[in-house]
């Protein structure tokens, strides 16, 4: 291990920020005279600035001299309110480079008094705080990248940057940790900061010569304003090709990458048992799992994991279920799965990880050989009461031209020798004069039951257009699923149904400075047929169209309002097996399709973050919505909605966030309660220190449902198969609390202890009759080795 690197290494761990180096460089490189590169002149060309050594303590100061002599960009433009535009702020980088680190410093001018920082966790301040953002092509394809991300106080945030992935706003997952240290420090100018970035924490080419992408990008929280060196925009749809260059690098050594992490855990729970009448307390548990991953080259790593630990992994926040029609997805949170799989995305969700409930043990390979990026991921999944099926997932991905990618995908889920699902599948991605993105996908499945000798294929297939441009945009996208397509290691809602999509929108932007910073109105087109009546020439059972205006104000305020009407019209084959139940017995079950023709809808959602302490959001809506029962409308009903969010920083180390959702559906016939939901979250969580916080999250979740019945008479609507049954009514009254205390200096190296407790209500928010139904103490301990 080299002196850079143990000491990074340390002063992470022990949540310092001193970072000598002394390293050597195998080749030239020798100190040269300052220079400035200027963005906003298009000089974005940055020959590395070799250093043989260099004594840099990463503090917040720019006061060694060898910042003096390293190279200056500066001539930031701003790409978001207004796009081109100078920057209302100076700010200043410079870059060092040794054979084994990267070292950047940042000082951006501001009124100290106006700069927005806390104490936040590692990648939760992005929506709070200011902060600068060093985005690092290492393999110069214009299609990943590294993203280390600082606040005024030095707080990390770091990720993946994946062109093309999904949602609004820059392309980053998140969810991978690395160990790299920085320092940040508020001054009368600004605020200044420092990182030093090993390359034992980075995948590269192993090229004795090679460029990489580099672009820094600013945030200025209290208004919104984002500034770049490298000008940005929106006309061209990859932000990663109009990034600059840090050329020149040479004889890079990542050297042996070998990291060991021991994992020890412990815990005491206790379960509610109606024959003991209380909680009843299971034996304490100790377990002991085990990470580790291996470099096997600069870009190719295999991580390994036995028993691992998830007892840290924040719960999900609870779902309304009343109502919904079909399965909820859940994001992955366990660090495991997150990390290195940015691969496994494709345009539909063939690889979902959540689909390995609780391994036993799994292993990773990710990287990149050539042109293609490669990933494998295997696992024995424990699973009660049955074999545990074991689990492959492979993807490769291959670089085409300058923007381009084609991939394939398998996957394997087999639980015994007869029982199986395997999938296999194809995509591309293509984009078409900077602005124009065509993404195709093709699958097939076969699915084998023990129970059956035959087995079941089926097929998907996906393609979308969309356009990108800062004014006019719009996108199409048209997908067919078989009815016996299945993917149980993805997350596929329907099957059996083909469906088309259009939107189109266009924004409106005000100059610098503007009251209104954008607006603009949209029009989204939905349909969706049954898979057999498409291809049979029938009409679609479901449409939707949508007429949005949205508008972002200056100071982070903004929302948007729209209305649709929505038509459904379902084959009668989908209602076989339902009956009503009648005086004289059971009729056969089938609505009126005129009931579910023409249903409005009306949404509005407005948020805002113009004060510092404060930021708030509220969504409202109504619709005629189905009462759905096994999938099909079988009733209607108004639907009322609202969400209050507000999270509130009163200090700079302490954050609350409180929510409240809440959905009630009335009958149309009668405006009697079919459905009623109320969830209330509180998370709280204060930071001692960049390592050590304490967190407390209590979510209270009441769910009501009545009986399902006929819209005409009233009557219970019943499904037949060997036997009648009704769908009665439910209700649920859960609370519960959960308390963490953890200390993390570093990716890896933890300590947790944790309580949780969960009671049941008699009636929602009554809180005098609460029984307890559970809890659990859990103490977990774990040290990131890194060689």
């Amino acid at each position: 291990m080299s002196a850079l690197a143990l000491s990074i290494f340390a002063a992470v761990q022990l949540g310092g920020a001193i970072a000598p180096v002394g390293a050597s460089v195998a080749g030239p490189g020798t100190p040269s005279p300052a220079r400035t590169y200027m963005g906003l002149s298009g000089d974005l060309v940055v020959p590395a600035p070799l250093r043989p050594s260099v004594q840099v303590r990463v503090d917040g100061r720019i006061d060694e001299p060898e910042w003096a002599a390293a190279p200056l960009l500066t001539g930031f433009t701003q790409y978001d309110p207004v796009e081109g535009v100078a920057a209302a702020m100076r700010t200043e980088v410079r870059v060092l480079v040794t054979s084994d680190a990267l070292y950047f410093a940042v000082k951006a001018f501001d009124e100290p008094e106006a700069i927005r920082a806390t104490l936040a966790r590692r990648d939760d301040f992005g929506d709070s705080d200011d902060y600068v953002q060093i985005v690092l092509d290492t393999f110069d394809d214009q299609r990943r990248a590294y993203v280390f991300r600082v606040n005024p106080l030095g707080v990390q945030g770091d990720g993946l940057w994946v062109e093309g992935r999904g949602g609004r706003g820059d392309p980053v997952d998140w969810s991978p940790d690395f160990v790299w240290s920085s320092e940040g420090r508020i001054d009368s100018d600004g605020y200044t900061v420092e990182l030093a970035i090993p390359l034992k924490s980075l995948r590269f080419p192993d090229r004795p010569v090679q460029d990489w992408g580099l672009q820094v990008t600013r945030l200025t929280q209290r208004n919104g304003f984002s500034d770049a060196w490298a000008p940005v925009t929106s006309e061209q749809v990859n932000r990663l090709a109009q990034a600059g260059k840090l050329s020149g690098l040479r004889d890079l050594e990542r050297g042996m990458f070998l990291e060991f992490n021991p994992v020890v855990t412990g815990s005491n729970s206790a379960q509610w048992d109606g024959d003991a009448l209380g909680l009843v307390r299971d034996p304490s548990e100790r377990e002991f799992g085990f990470n580790a991953t291996y470099g096997l080259t600069s870009n190719l790593t295999l991580d390994g994991t036995f028993n691992p630990d998830f007892s840290q992994v924040e719960a999900d926040a609870g779902q309304i279920t009343v109502n919904e029609r079909f399965a909820i997805r859940l994001s992955e949170q366990r660090p495991f799965f997150l990390e290195g799989t940015d691969v496994f995305s494709l345009p539909r969700q063939l690889v979902y990880t959540r689909s390995i409930g609780n391994p036993v043990a799994a292993a990773k390979l990710s990287g990149k050989v050539g042109a293609w990026n490669v990933a494998y991921l295997g696992a024995v999944d424990r699973v009660s009461g049955s074999p545990n099926p074991t689990v492959n997932l492979l993807r490769a991905k291959r670089d085409v031209g300058s923007s381009h990618s084609v991939g394939l995908v398998y996957t394997d889920r087999s639980a015994s020798r007869n029982g199986f699902n395997r999938l296999v599948g194809a995509d591309g991605r293509f984009v078409f004069r900077s602005r124009y993105t065509l993404e195709l996908l093709a699958a097939g499945s076969a699915d084998a039951v023990p129970s059956s000798p035959a087995v079941r294929w089926g097929s998907l297939l996906s393609a979308s257009l969309r356009r990108s441009s800062r004014t006019f945009t719009y996108s199409a996208s048209f997908e067919n699923v078989t009815n016996d397509f299945r993917a149980e290691s993805g997350f596929i809602q329907r099957v059996g149904v083909t469906e088309a999509q259009a939107r189109m929108g266009y924004t409106f932007r005000g100059s610098q400075g503007a009251l209104v910073e954008r607006w603009g109105p949209s029009v989204d087109i939905e349909s969706t047929w049954s898979h057999d009546g498409f291809w049979s020439g029938r009409g679609p059972e479901e449409s939707q169209v949508s007429m949005n205006l949205s508008a972002s104000l200056r100071n982070n305020i903004g929302g948007f309002i729209s209305w649709s009407r929505n038509n459904y019209d379902i084959g009668a084959e989908a209602y076989d097996g339902f009956a009503v139940a009648g005086h004289g017995g059971t009729a056969a079950f089938l609505p009126d399709q005129r009931l579910f023709q023409g249903l409005d809808a009306v949404r509005l959602r407005t948020w805002m973050s113009p004060w510092e302490k404060v930021d708030a959001s509220f969504g409202a809506s109504w619709n005629e919505s189905p009462v759905f029962n096994r999938g099909v409308p079988v009733d209607l009903a108004d639907r009322w909605s609202a969400d209050v969010g507000l999270t509130i920083r009163p200090s700079g180390s302490l954050s609350a966030e409180l929510g409240v959702r809440h959905v009630t559906l009335l009958r149309k016939r009668d405006a009697s309660t079919y459905s009623s939901a109320t969830i209330p979250r509180i998370r709280t969580r204060y930071q001692f220190s960049r390592s050590l916080f304490v967190r407390a999250i209590g979510e209270y979740s009441s769910q009501e449902r009545g009986d399902v019945l006929d819209p005409v008479s009233g009557s219970p609507i019943l499904f037949c198969r060997d036997a009648c049954s009704p769908r009665t009514g439910s209700d649920s009254h859960d609370f519960r609390l959960e308390g963490l205390l953890g200390y993390e200096p570093s990716p890896g190296s933890v300590v947790y202890v944790g309580y949780t407790r969960s009671w049941q209500d008699t009636v929602g928010f009554r809180f005098r009759d609460l029984s307890a139904r559970s809890d659990g103490l859990f103490v977990k301990l774990s040290y990131r080795f890194r060689m």
